[in-house]
């Protein structure tokens, strides 16, 4: 069983532990993301367990699919 501490969750790492997971950008998004959706939220809508061990082309369908994630929440609060 997890304990909450680093390495065990993308998005802890990212968000609680300042960790560098994916890459800048996408860690930056991540970041990013938070400030629109709760935690919990982000939890349950992304597939985190498919990203430990992607290649560079799936980083780059993920790092799309979270960019259009931000920008449609970004377009819903204007």
């Amino acid at each position: 069983m997890a304990a909450g501490g680093p390495g065990d969750h993308p998005l802890k790492d990212i968000l609680h532990f300042d960790m560098h997971v994916f890459d800048d950008e996408c860690d930056a998004i991540i970041r990013e993301l938070s400030t629109y959706m709760s935690e919990n939220d982000m939890y349950d809508s992304i597939d985190w367990f498919s990203t430990f061990s992607m290649t560079a082309s799936q980083l780059d369908e993920f790092k799309e699919k979270l960019s259009q994630k931000l920008a449609a929440l970004k377009n819903r609060g204007r």
